[in-house]
């Protein structure tokens, strides 16, 4: 947006009443959002509200004053969020302004009552960011359609045209290992050194550890901020929270409010299930939301969601799984002649037995991959990882486009 001549729009606070260029800036603004101002030409009741929106879909106070932190946004070179509006015209149908974005009626926000819509009426919809995780390098040398970017382990795919994130594997899922990264000064300095060495030609670095100790958080702490310092100005930086990197408590902790003023983007994986059971529990992924969201902004959080199947061997004492891909999941099932049951749950699954053992195949359900992709359109998310490329079931990519439009960056 080029800014209007005059009092440029962040220099002060605008409240109800207010007057002047910036106000004008701000509306201008507003109006590239979709909200609807009418001829508005100062702090009126319309802007106020549009403020107001704003501020709810951003995880701001919902005010309806004007400051620093909608500022902050407003003035971004790219806005995490985009936000657009589709004017009902007269005859159209909720299936044809569907087609017309490639996106499903799904993906509209007022989807609970879009039965009876009306010319004139302002239908509501965001894009989403959905980025791909590939499980090793040199897979691919182009994005597929409707990917945002890619998030890969270095060294990056040669050649790779479209935004692509690093993601260094240091002892992800050790917290004793991770403890001796961070256990002095000197180490935290090593490891950052490791990480940014690694970016290569990235946009972005992902720090992806899921499982930090209480008594690593103000080390963890001190890692990110080394490497926000010397992240290039227009790099991101991508941090994993949730259950395994627990909040600041008199036990320790991360403070999430100093990741969240740090961190571009922040990532909840969905927990991979430890026994046998369903990929996604939509449950249990609105639990950790209702977690997170408060002391994280929504519009900076990713989903990470796993579309690859998985493969359990159970035992009487113990419990293994494989990750598979979509395809090879169904062979394995029609080659050992598996039976496709019910859990307690009403899951479907395939059983087998092989080599004297038990297996289950756990695929993931569209239906309930729609129900967590709903999720991030109820809170209003930066979008979805998907774990991992190449392993989906190749439906997967027509429910996605039904709830979200592609953001690009």
């Amino acid at each position: 947006m080029s800014l209007l001549p005059g009092r440029k729009m962040g220099t002060r606070t605008l409240r109800l009443g207010s007057k002047g260029k910036d106000v004008q800036q701000l509306q201008a603004f507003l109006r590239l959002q979709g909200h609807d101002l009418g001829e508005e030409d100062y702090y009126g009741y319309l802007t106020k509200y549009a403020v107001q929106q704003f501020q709810k879909e951003h995880g701001l106070v919902a005010d309806g004053i004007a400051g620093k932190r909608l500022f902050a946004l407003a003035l971004s070179a790219d806005l995490p969020i985009r936000r657009r509006i589709h004017v009902v015209q007269p005859q159209e149908t909720i299936d044809e302004i569907a087609q017309m974005y490639g996106i499903g009626p799904q993906a509209f926000v007022q989807t609970k009552r879009l039965h009876k819509i009306f010319a004139g009426q302002r239908l509501l919809f965001f894009d989403r960011e959905i980025w791909g995780m590939c499980p090793s390098d040199g897979l691919l040398s182009s994005l597929p359609q409707g990917l945002t970017g890619l998030v890969c382990p270095p060294p990056l795919p040669t050649g790779l045209v479209g935004p692509c994130v690093a993601l260094p594997e240091l002892g992800n899922s050790d917290p004793v290992f991770i403890h001796g990264l961070l256990r002095t000064a000197r180490r935290r300095k090593a490891t950052a050194n490791t990480l940014l060495e690694s970016m290569g030609g990235s946009c972005g670095l992902y720090l992806s550890w899921s499982e930090v100790a209480p008594l690593n958080g103000a080390r963890y702490l001190k890692l990110i901020k080394k490497v926000r310092r010397r992240l290039p100005k227009q790099s991101m930086l991508w941090v994993e929270l949730g259950p395994g990197v627990p909040p600041r408590s008199i036990w320790g902790g991360v403070n999430y409010e100093e990741i969240n003023e740090l961190a571009s983007r922040v990532v909840l994986s969905v927990p991979v299930p430890q026994t046998p059971g369903p990929l996604l529990n939509p449950g249990q992924v609105e639990h950790l939301l209702t977690i997170l969201c408060p002391r994280i902004h929504s519009w900076k959080v990713l989903l990470r969601v796993p579309v690859y199947a998985l493969e359990w061997k159970v035992a009487d004492d113990t419990s293994e799984y494989l990750k598979l891909p979509y395809k090879t999941a169904l062979s394995r099932a029609f080659r050992h002649g598996a039976r496709l049951e019910k859990d307690g749950e009403g899951g479907l699954y395939y059983r087998y037995q092989s080599r004297g053992s038990q297996f289950q195949l756990r695929l993931p359900q569209l239906n309930t991959l729609g129900e967590v992709l709903a999720l991030t359109n109820r809170h209003n998310l930066a979008g979805v990882i998907l774990d991992r490329l190449g392993m989906e079931d190749p439906r997967l990519w027509n429910i996605v486009s039904n709830y979200f439009h592609f953001a690009t960056l």
